[in-house]
């Protein structure tokens, strides 16, 4: 959009508010919308009281001698968000479509919202993109100001609310349904900071398949030492949640910033949540019937670390799958997403030995290279429970690993068949 026409956009926003519409996007960045970018779009409330996508309007700073070629971008943002009113305007002159959107008529401005704009926003992709404009805006304001405050802003700016909403950066309030709301604030947490840096979070996929891999182990402390957005708390909570588990979350987190973000957002979560500020590799973990985490890969270590066989290292991501068994309860399970190098290096060959000999190795799941964010290494999901020890799933994944993994992918299906016999005989009814 050229100068000329952000000063005309800023004019029909102005006109659209003065029509009543309170929520305004200019060149929105939605999902459902692809590849197109409609210059403004308003929000209004529908019949049933839900805030949804209710006009678009296309600018031309030009006079636009046929109006009519505005037609195919408004159709198009009709088939993909539904919108029910679709405006042009060229060089200040409004136009207004049919409802077939086919042909468009000269108007004096815009139609106020048929059902007002005092609903709640229900639609999650819109909630997680105001929420992400919002992460940003802060970040860059706080960065301008030279307060020098890492790379993200306080928590409080995605506490929880008096009433459950999303605070705007010009001062307004748009009201957002709780759940909505909840799994928002998670899924924008995950792409702000997987934009700057991706060692904080995990590829959704992997995240999904963990807690999967946890599910018939879900109850009591639910720990990830490591856990950086929460991408793996907050799947392994939607879960226990859905099945009623009895169950509370704890995160540590040794980015201060980032601790305070997901504290924020567990605060709203439907279960007990805790997100500490600690250095994992200095504190003593809280004894947990499962663990989930995926540690730093390869930092070396100030101090070296005494393994339970009695070896040493200082290798951060072996020290933090010996600290983690360490703090497992006898019949939990815990899941690490680790770099693959550790289950060939010959230097851990007798480690390895030793935890097949003390501990269940459930299963070892090879993932090629993509499937661990923010590096470039074929990564594994090893599986182990602190049990008698037994036999072990393996598998190794090629380029089609996020289908595999996906809640119906053969890789995963297999997997919790292996390791879950009980759960899985119970889902078939049998004893």
């Amino acid at each position: 959009m050229s100068k000329s026409e952000m000063r005309l956009a800023d004019d029909v926003r102005s006109r659209l508010r003065a029509a009543g519409y309170g929520l305004l996007q200019t060149q929105p960045r939605l999902e459902a919308l692809r590849n197109l970018r409609p210059d403004v779009l308003a929000w209004a409330s529908n019949a049933e009281g839900d805030l949804v996508p209710w006009a678009v309007v296309e600018v031309a700073s030009r006079t636009v001698r046929h109006p009519e070629l505005f037609l195919p971008a408004l159709a198009r943002s009709r088939d993909l968000l539904g919108t029910v009113e679709h405006y042009a305007v060229s060089n200040g002159e409004w136009f207004k479509a049919d409802r077939g959107v086919r042909s468009l008529q000269p108007v004096d401005g815009p139609t106020p919202p048929e059902y007002g704009t005092q609903g709640q926003l229900t639609d999650e992709d819109l909630a997680t993109s105001l929420l992400v404009q919002r992460l940003w805006y802060e970040a860059n304001r706080l960065r301008d100001s030279g307060l020098g405050i890492g790379s993200f802003p306080p928590g409080a700016l995605l506490a929880e609310t008096t009433k459950p909403g999303i605070e705007m950066p010009d001062g307004g309030f748009l009201p957002v349904r709780p759940d909505v709301l909840w799994r928002a604030k998670r899924a924008a947490l995950i792409e702000f900071a997987s934009r700057g840096s991706s060692e904080f979070s995990s590829h959704p996929v992997v995240a999904s398949a963990v807690a999967a891999l946890v599910e018939a182990r879900l109850a009591g402390t639910v720990l990830d030492p490591f856990c950086g957005t929460g991408s793996f708390l907050w799947a392994a909570l939607d879960r226990a949640a859905d099945q009623e588990a009895q169950a509370r979350f704890v995160g540590y987190e040794i980015n201060a910033q980032l601790a305070d973000l997901a504290a924020s957002i567990g605060r709203g979560a439907p279960m007990a949540v805790t997100i500490d500020k600690t250095d994992s590799f200095r504190a003593d973990f809280v004894v947990a019937d499962v663990i989930i985490t995926a540690p730093p890969v390869r930092v070396r270590l100030d101090d070296r670390h005494e393994l339970l066989d009695g070896s040493t290292t200082s290798d951060s991501d072996v020290s933090a799958l010996d600290k983690g068994l360490r703090a497992l309860k006898p019949g939990g399970r815990a899941v690490f997403h680790l770099a693959s190098w550790f289950t060939s290096a010959d230097r851990y060959a007798s480690y390895r030995t030793f935890l097949a000999n003390e501990f269940h190795v459930a299963a070892l799941i090879g993932l090629p290279r993509g499937a661990m964010s923010g590096t470039g290494v074929r990564s594994v999901l090893v599986v182990i429970d602190k049990a008698e020890p037994a036999d072990t799933f393996v598998a190794q994944l090629g380029e089609d690993w996020a289908t595999q993994l996906e809640p119906e992918g053969a890789a995963l299906t297999a997997a919790l068949d292996f390791t879950n016999p009980a759960a899985t005989h119970r889902a078939a009814g049998q004893p």
